[in-house]
């Protein structure tokens, strides 16, 4: 078994820790070793901060919602009440 981490990303402290490290002289290997992570994600840490000048990641990535907060609300009230109804009809 891998002593990997099986998370999706590092939180952006995490990642300002990474960029600390790799600043101080640390081999990205070092560091992926020493956080517990891919030596890769430490390589994208490293570039996104060359790149831009922060180790954060950017908000508003991925799916676009479908559906509003009001639409999910009613969603929720009508569901129980329309059993046999799909997800797609209600």
């Amino acid at each position: 078994m891998s002593t990997m981490s099986q998370l999706s990303h590092l939180t952006d402290s995490k990642a300002w820790r990474v960029v600390g490290r790799l600043e101080g002289g640390q081999t990205q290997a070092e560091v992926a070793q020493a956080i517990g992570v891919s030596q890769s994600v430490i390589s994208r840490i490293w570039n996104r901060f060359l790149e831009t000048g922060s180790a954060g990641r950017r908000p508003g990535q991925g799916r676009r919602r479908a559906t509003t907060p009001n639409e999910d609300r009613y969603l929720v009230l009508t569901a129980p009440r329309h059993r046999n109804m799909n997800a797609t009809l209600l």
